[in-house]
């Protein structure tokens, strides 16, 4: 059974078990704060659409992939040590960080793997992960007789 796209009336103590499965399933994996980044998710009827906030970053730097029931999204941030020998300098204010960010998400059982699409504009990644056809609602004009 699909919970995502189940759309009827159900008691109250079921409806709170729906929400929690489906928070369940956007879970990410446990990541230390530093090393992670936000993201928005939302659903419409067609697909999941994963907004993460990841500014200095740019398409090469960042790696989306889908590994069986697995969304991972992972952003190598550039060495910021690299610099010219001969100029003396050094540090007197450090606040960014350097490293990998990584996050991933298990993915709902109605997501098509092979249709997953990303961008990154503005520092913001966009991931759309597209439904399966056949999970989606289908809607029927009732006719009168």
């Amino acid at each position: 059974m699909n919970y995502l796209t189940t759309r009827t009336y159900k008691p109250v103590n079921l409806v709170n078990e729906m929400d929690r499965m489906f928070n369940q399933l956007f879970d990410s994996a446990p990541v230390s704060a530093s090393r992670s980044f936000p993201v928005d998710i939302l659903e419409n009827t067609d697909s999941y659409r994963i907004e993460a906030e990841i500014p200095g970053f740019t398409a090469e730097d960042v790696d989306v992939k889908v590994d069986d029931n697995l969304l991972i999204i992972e952003a190598i941030k550039p060495n910021l040590d690299t610099k010219d020998e001969a100029v003396k300098e050094e540090w007197r204010v450090r606040e960014r960080s350097q490293g990998n960010r990584k996050r991933s998400f298990v993915l709902p059982d109605d997501v098509e793997k092979s249709k997953v699409h990303a961008e990154i504009s503005d520092g913001i990644l966009i991931v759309e992960l597209k439904k399966k056809p056949e999970t989606k609602p289908v809607s029927i004009k009732v006719k009168t007789k």
